[in-house]
């Protein structure tokens, strides 16, 4: 049987991943699985992969295109990453504000302004485009919230980073959740 994948991986006994530009599964009792089993299951053990070239197939432990995956769940981490600090609000002093670069640097010039100045309230544009008169106490807290929900990113983007790069199998790599709602 000619195929038009590159590359068959054996993930268990039960679980073929054919590399189809991107992981396909092929698990016991679809009816594709019983071809693939007599075609790979004599000379594929869990955990290597088949690989067709020069008119033949060759075995390797491990999974090439496992790595493939990863490299690009990394990269929509990455993506989402940026986004969610692009669009980045927090809730302080019952005020819903923006807390990505911009803000920040907005309310550090704002704040050093103050201090320099002398000036105890100022007017500040709250994410929603309406404005409050804000202490100079209350700015220093938005400040604090802002890092804050800045760690809070960075932290989630680490932490997904890891389960990325510890997973073992498609299913473990499919299983992280990339996205920053509710974060």
């Amino acid at each position: 049987m000619d195929y038009a994948f590159r590359t068959t991986y054996r993930e268990d006994a039960d679980t073929y991943v054919e590399d189809r530009g991107y992981p396909h599964y092929v698990r016991r009792g679809n009816p594709h699985f019983d071809v693939l089993d007599a075609e790979f299951g004599h000379i594929l053990l869990p955990g290597h992969t088949a690989t067709k070239g020069e008119g033949r197939w060759w075995t390797e432990e491990g999974c090439p295109f496992l790595e493939s995956a990863r490299e690009l769940k990394l990269k929509a981490l990455h993506e989402n990453w940026l986004q969610a600090e692009a669009d980045a609000t927090v809730e302080c002093g019952g005020a819903l504000v923006d807390a990505n670069e911009r803000a920040n640097r907005d309310v550090n010039g704002l704040i050093t302004a103050m201090e320099a100045q002398g000036v105890e309230t100022a007017e500040f544009c709250l994410a929603d485009n309406t404005f409050r008169t804000l202490t100079l106490a209350q700015l220093k807290a938005v400040r604090l919230a802002i890092i804050a929900h800045a760690q809070l990113l960075y932290a989630h983007k680490w932490s997904r980073r890891l389960q990325i790069e510890g997973a073992r199998t498609f299913d473990e790599l499919e299983a992280v959740d990339i996205s920053f709602d509710g974060v």
